[in-house]
């Protein structure tokens, strides 16, 4: 839980080209899930956000986006895997999109999240994303 940093530097797009910033906030939600909010700038420096609140419980929950490029009716679930690791899938109207692993360094100062799958607009997507706590 906490705030997280995008270091772009660190990170891979595919495809690209990455984010100029984005920051992720997380707390808890109930007894075993997580709010999620995502501020970020695109490439062409337009507002994007996403945001959920899901447990961690296999189930489908809504994901909420605005700004540029985003895309309505999507659903993501979570699954956590161990301690450190939890699974994200995004969904689009009952379809698989994108699976995530989200990844806490044992010493919690850096959250790394490995995307695939398809993004919305049925693009490939292979993305390493490294996170710094704030």
């Amino acid at each position: 839980m906490g705030t997280w940093k995008l270091n772009v530097a660190k990170s891979k797009f595919s495809p690209g080209p990455p984010p100029q910033s984005q920051t992720v906030t997380t707390e808890p939600y109930g007894n075993d899930g997580v709010k999620l909010s995502l501020d970020a700038l695109n490439a062409r420096g337009e507002k994007f956000t996403i945001g959920y609140s899901a447990k961690y419980d296999g189930k489908e929950y809504p994901r909420i986006e605005t700004g540029a490029g985003a895309v309505s009716g999507q659903t993501v679930t979570l699954k956590r895997m161990d301690s450190r690791t939890i699974e994200r899938i995004a969904y689009l109207a009952g379809k698989k999109l994108t699976t995530e692993r989200w990844v806490i360094s044992p010493d919690g100062k850096t959250r790394t999240v490995t995307q695939t799958g398809a993004n919305p607009q049925g693009v490939q997507v292979n993305v390493v994303m490294v996170y710094e706590r704030q």
